[in-house]
């Protein structure tokens, strides 16, 4: 049985061919769990040329090949959305069944498809697409989210089979009429905690995840509530680095503005497992000030490394942290409250806060996760008419 995969992640494609996951967010190991229900799997995707992918880790192999689009954005891709929908039907065509991760337009599209042929599909509920788009930061994406969000919310009411990320947040706000599974997208290698926590060294270091190409993590948010903390306690030494890809221009001008220089580094993508837990095991207070998230895969990995961590209520980050470490999204003043308290919080109590944080993030193991996705990839495969009872 051939499965097809529909997502809108951008992926690099070398002059030999072969396709690579920027940012590490699709390698070959993310395949297995929907290898382990089919035999085939076509990703229908978007990449762009990757001339050089030193560094970066292969998304292909066997049984698995890659259908891929051009990579364009806004208005672009709108003008490119006919020939879009014409490889996606195509793909689609050719495919048993159906897996479209949502909010995305690739998605949407090879949803539409499975529909018209009559095809099995599920749909795989990662984030609120009205979060997305309109904390974006363009106009574009605020004037398009209510049609977007509506599109979602239509699809996710009538599949087949849908799959949350998150126990309760997504689902409130976009219930299926369909097969209801959770699993989370998240799915951690048995890492070592690198060190518990053993109280702050002589300069506290705050760490994020995210991409900088979007104000969607909320790194300015971090900054500002960071300068004020600068301002409010001159004596404390502290350091603040973020690890993501894109281009960080903005965020550099925003630092320099707030005279941050010395505090504020961008050290670019690391590779994730090994690499990532290092650097967060050397963090002392994680924070995630995100304008949207679905189940947030970079909290869970500070979790699983026993840090301090505090977020927004965005998405399902609720689901994941304790109430006091956590902040309306785009708040500067809260952000900087927590994190006072957080300084002011004695060495025992926030080591005892790192263990019960550290058995959150061992909660999210690799084999409970596969197996929560291979029961919701069987009830698809159920639907096919030669696998009905």
């Amino acid at each position: 049985m051939k499965a097809l995969f529909a997502v809108d992640h951008i992926f690099g494609r070398s002059a030999d061919g072969a396709v690579f996951t920027i940012g590490g967010k699709f390698p070959y190991s993310a395949w297995q769990s929907y290898l382990d229900v089919f035999e085939q799997l076509t990703v229908v995707s978007r990449a762009i040329p990757l001339p050089d992918p030193a560094g970066q880790r292969r998304s292909d192999g066997p049984r698995v090949d890659f259908q891929l689009l051009p990579a364009r954005r806004g208005l672009d891709r709108l003008r490119g959305m006919r020939d879009a929908r014409k490889a996606v039907f195509a793909a689609v065509k050719q495919a048993d069944v159906v897996i479209a991760r949502l909010p995305s337009e690739t998605a949407l599209i090879a949803c539409a498809a499975a529909r018209f042929h009559g095809k099995p599909y599920l749909v795989e509920v990662v984030a609120c697409p009205w979060d997305a788009l309109w904390n974006h930061g363009s106009k574009i994406a605020r004037l398009y989210a209510p049609l977007f969000t509506r599109r979602n919310r239509r699809v996710i009411r009538d599949a087949p089979v849908a799959r949350y990320v998150t126990r309760a947040f997504l689902q409130q706000r976009y219930p299926t009429r369909g097969l209801e599974y959770v699993a989370s997208n998240v799915e951690l290698p048995p890492v070592t905690a690198t060190r518990t926590f053993d109280g702050f060294s002589d300069i506290i270091r705050f760490g994020t995840i995210g991409a900088l190409h979007t104000r969607l993590k909320g790194i300015d948010i971090a900054m500002r509530a960071l300068h004020q903390l600068k301002r409010e306690r001159p004596s404390l030494r502290w350091r603040y680095e973020v690890v993501g890809e894109g281009d960080p221009a903005t965020l550099l001008q925003l630092r320099d503005a707030l005279g941050l220089q010395d505090e504020v580094r961008f050290i670019g993508t690391l590779p994730p497992g090994d690499a990532i837990a290092r650097w967060l095991g050397e963090v002392d207070i994680y924070l995630q000030p995100s304008f949207q998230e679905g189940l947030p895969r970079a909290v869970i990995e500070a979790l699983n490394q026993g840090r301090i961590v505090i977020g927004s209520t965005a998405g399902g980050t609720p689901e994941l942290l304790r109430a006091e470490r956590l902040h309306r999204p785009g708040d500067v003043e809260a952000l900087l409250s927590i994190i006072a308290a957080v300084i002011d919080t004695s060495p025992r109590a926030l080591a005892s806060e790192a263990r019960d944080n550290l058995r959150m993030g061992r909660s999210f193991s690799r084999d409970d996760i596969l197996a929560a996705r291979r029961s919701s990839l069987r009830a698809l495969a159920d639907l096919m008419p030669a696998h009905r009872p």
